[in-house]
């Protein structure tokens, strides 16, 4: 199974990953995906992305003007598939993200907009603020994902980004081993508390292989069902070069 049919994910869609955990992976495979099946698919951030991640994506056009950039996005998916926007490069390893009424203009351009929404430092779970995630109203799905290396692990800048609001956010304290309460808890309660109205959530949890992994995934997926995420998906995605799909 494609990791973009598991998913959901179509023509016409603007999809938000948030969370941690592989984000920039996800998009990366749903990106290459959409495009092998005909589609014109364009990625890009409303926060920030790294150069590196965005030319592992395919080629990154940057432009401070949202018409220029327009046009600039128009003419490359004429010709290749998928494509990367930013507002600017920042700095020499980031490229700047777009406001929200930039990126509704840009979903004009392509099939299908994949838009990373949040940072999480590489780490496999993290505490949401306030201000997170950056999610543009014209999203029709929002994918929060996490990985399941995570569970058993401490409650440790090592393993959690921002892990006093992970704390705060779960219950889970200061140095205390990571449930799989705390992983669903993270995700219903964090990244995916505030979705616009037509926004649909679903999870994905990253890192699953056969055996302990997918057990453990499994009882994440029953915790997140609890606090109400219907969809839930299991992906090897970060663990094996070959990727795997399951729907529990």
């Amino acid at each position: 199974m494609r990791l973009s049919d598991a998913l959901g994910i179509g023509a016409g869609d603007v999809v938000a990953f948030v969370g941690a955990g592989g984000k920039s992976s996800a998009i990366r495979v749903t990106a290459g995906e959409l495009a092998a099946a005909g589609l014109k698919v364009l990625a890009l951030p409303t926060t920030k992305m790294t150069v590196r991640q965005a030319e592992r994506i395919g080629p990154a056009l940057v432009s401070e003007d949202v018409s220029e950039l327009a046009t600039l996005v128009r003419e490359k998916l004429a010709v290749t598939s998928p494509v990367v926007a930013g507002s600017g490069i920042i700095s020499k390893e980031r490229i700047g993200g777009l406001g929200f009424e930039e990126v509704e203009r840009l979903s004009r351009e392509a099939d299908v907009l994949l838009v990373e929404a949040d940072g999480a430092r590489g780490r496999p779970v993290k505490g949401t603020a306030e201000h997170e995630p950056a999610i543009p109203d014209c999203a029709t799905l929002a994918v929060a994902i996490a990985g399941i290396n995570s569970l058993g692990k401490p409650v440790t800048e090592e393993y959690v980004h921002r892990p006093e609001l992970f704390s705060v956010q779960t219950g889970v304290g200061p140095g205390q081993s990571i449930t799989a309460r705390a992983i669903a808890r993270s995700l219903a309660d964090g990244s995916l508390a505030e979705l616009p109205g037509k926004t649909e959530p679903v999870v994905l949890i990253t890192g699953v292989t056969p055996g302990d992994p997918m057990s453990e995934a499994s009882i994440v997926a029953r915790e997140l069902w609890r606090f109400g995420i219907r969809k839930v998906v299991l992906t090897s995605l970060t663990a094996e070069e070959d990727l795997r799909v399951w729907i529990p």
